[in-house]
């Protein structure tokens, strides 16, 4: 629990005074026994209670100036609606500071995470569901938030209660402290040894509410493939598997807490009537009053009647420190790696590999071995060949979230390990094979890479990406709500937002990986001429990764890959003339034909 107080400890100063509050609220609150055990002692056992002509003033001097049991009435009657008042008060002041501490720590531990989460290695998000990780984030806020809430609400109260208690009980008779503290501490030995089974499910829950979590975003954003072929059943069964499984945790749960409840509200009960015994053997001494008895036995309500909820704190306080478990382990995790002193590389002007290898940790051989190259501003290069050779490897390297674990990535001649990757992601346009687009409008999504753009630059990024005839089509043109995933759009149309994105953030260097392998031979051909005629500008440095050959014709230089290495490298027609892999790939893919090389 040491991350729970680490993140508490900016907000000590608040739970000082919330801890007042519940402190004032608590005794003034515990006055109100002992001022009833007096009206007993002191009015309802007069001698004169029962008279009604010398219980009431007789004249107005009397009502003034005289003693009787009247005044007394009303002076324990004011001071009974003034501690009401000011626990009243407390108590109000109490739970808004209390709701301000929460809010602001569930917001801060959410945050962290989240930020936490942001910075990790690409690789971590490849190793599990997008789904966990927000779990994990939403479970710790809940917990830890309850947990706070009924610690210093229900718990602290209880605390106080005692301890007042037992100063009273003390000045009344030394026999009575014994029995509570003795009842309260074995209570409390009973209580935490049964909440130890009570952890270990939870944390069992936690995990599986994690799995859940996950399998249920992955399900529901692929949600298009599920209802295609049919298998919204398999799916359904799938997860309610899961969630029967969580169910029965949650069950064997409850019969814990049931059984804790039992034996807890039995200890209370057995407890109140041994104090009730001795109250009762120290009145027959006459040590105890009427009315110090009646004061004892309201004092047992708030003690015994709060403790029959310590049960729910000590769940609130397992299920916390579970959720902060998983928190913690998350939070520990390594950061992506950032060198202390972070050279500045600028505006991206040449890239280089120089002898790049990478292994997948799961792969028996190297996705990528002993790769060399190099390139300009204003120049395009091609990376083609087979599934598996290593292009979506290489994609990853470019833009860091790889790092070679032989050789280097050099940018502007500065080793990737010497500056910092957000400055160089900064000046990169990336379009991907499986698009992604965000819920909202067009133009949202095109602002995403670049809030600042203006109206002139939004227009010019569309008309480059041939957006024209999209918008025209579009009921409300650049504000029309595309759905989420841009699921309204069609697969070309998704891809023209996605180069016109790209560009709206004028990248130095421009990476287009697969772009038009989803489309079909039309859109295929249009996406491509919108690649050429952008590559033509020579305004940045071109990175097209490809398995269709004619996407690529017009780079200035292709390397064919073939597991992991490069094989040829050339123009499109010295590839041809060669007759090598690319030559094999470009009679498989497009078949002889009189012109080889690309036209225009």
């Amino acid at each position: 629990m040491k991350i729970l107080f680490r993140y508490l400890k900016p907000y000590q100063w608040l739970i000082l005074i919330s801890l007042f509050l519940a402190t004032i609220n608590q005794v003034f609150s515990l006055f109100a026994p002992a001022i009833t055990g007096n009206i007993l002692d002191q009015l309802v056992t007069h001698p004169n209670f029962f008279d009604k002509e010398k219980l009431l003033p007789r004249n107005l001097n009397e009502y003034l100036y005289g003693s009787s049991v009247y005044h007394g009435a009303f002076y324990f009657l004011g001071l009974l609606i003034g501690t009401a008042m000011v626990s009243r008060i407390a108590k109000a002041f109490q739970d808004y500071v209390v709701s301000v501490i929460t809010q602001k720590f569930g917001a801060k531990i959410f945050t962290d995470g989240l930020k936490h989460s942001m910075a990790l290695p690409y690789q971590e998000f490849e190793d599990q569901r997008s789904g966990e990780t927000l779990s994990i984030l939403t479970k710790v806020r809940e917990d830890t938030v309850k947990f706070i809430t009924n610690f210093i609400n229900i718990f602290f109260g209880i605390l106080v209660s005692i301890i007042f208690v037992s100063v009273y009980a003390i000045r009344l008779h030394w026999s009575i402290m014994p029995v509570y503290i003795c009842g309260i501490f074995f209570i409390a030995i009973v209580t935490n040894l049964l909440s130890k089974r009570i952890k270990v499910i939870q944390k069992n829950i936690v995990t599986e509410t994690t799995a859940l979590a996950g399998s249920t975003t992955e399900s529901l954003r692929n949600i298009e493939i599920v209802k295609s072929l049919g298998l919204t059943n398999q799916e359904v069964i799938r997860l309610n598997n899961n969630t029967y499984k969580i169910l029965g945790l949650e069950l064997r749960k409850v019969k814990s807490i049931r059984s804790l409840s039992f034996i807890q509200g039995t200890m209370v009960n057995f407890l109140q009537q041994m104090i009730t015994l001795t109250l009762l053997y120290l009145i027959f001494k006459n040590i105890v009053t009427p009315g110090q008895y009646l004061s004892l036995m309201f004092y047992g309500f708030f003690i015994f009647g709060p403790m029959q909820e310590i049960g729910n704190i000590i769940i609130s306080y397992r299920e916390a420190e579970a959720s902060l478990q998983n928190f913690d382990r998350l939070m520990k995790k390594e950061v992506e790696e950032k060198p202390l002193h972070p050279k500045k590389i600028g505006a991206i002007e040449e890239l280089e590999f120089k002898h790049v290898s990478f292994k997948h940790q799961s792969a028996q051989y190297k996705a990528l071995n002993n790769i060399s190259f190099d390139l300009k501003n204003g120049e395009t290069i091609a990376f083609v060949g087979p599934s598996g050779s290593g292009k979506s490897t290489l994609v990853k390297l470019l833009v860091g979230l790889y790092r070679p674990q032989e050789g280097n990535i050099f940018y502007n001649g500065i080793n990737g390990k010497e500056f910092d990757f957000d400055e160089l992601r900064n000046q990169i346009g990336f379009v991907t094979q499986d698009t992604q687009l965000f819920a909202g409008t067009i133009k949202e999504n095109l602002l995403f890479v670049n809030p600042s753009a203006t109206e002139e630059e939004l227009a010019v990024a569309l008309q480059k990406s041939s957006c024209t005839t999209l918008l025209e089509r579009a009921e409300k043109g650049i504000e029309t709500v595309i759905g989420e995933g841009g699921l309204k759009l069609s697969g070309g149309e998704k891809q023209r937002i996605a180069i016109a994105r790209a560009l709206l953030r004028k990248p130095h260097l421009l990476i287009f990986d697969e772009a038009t392998s989803a489309l079909d031979s039309i859109t295929e051909e249009e996406i491509t001429t919108t690649i050429k005629d952008i590559s033509k500008e020579r305004e940045q440095i071109t990175v097209l990764i490809a398995h269709r050959l004619s996407t690529i014709m017009h780079a200035d230089k292709i390397y064919v890959l073939e597991r992991g290495q490069v094989v040829e490298t050339g123009s499109h027609a010295n590839l041809i003339d060669e007759k090598g892999l690319y030559y094999a790939m470009w009679r498989q893919q497009i078949g002889e034909r009189k012109t080889l090389t690309p036209q225009g």
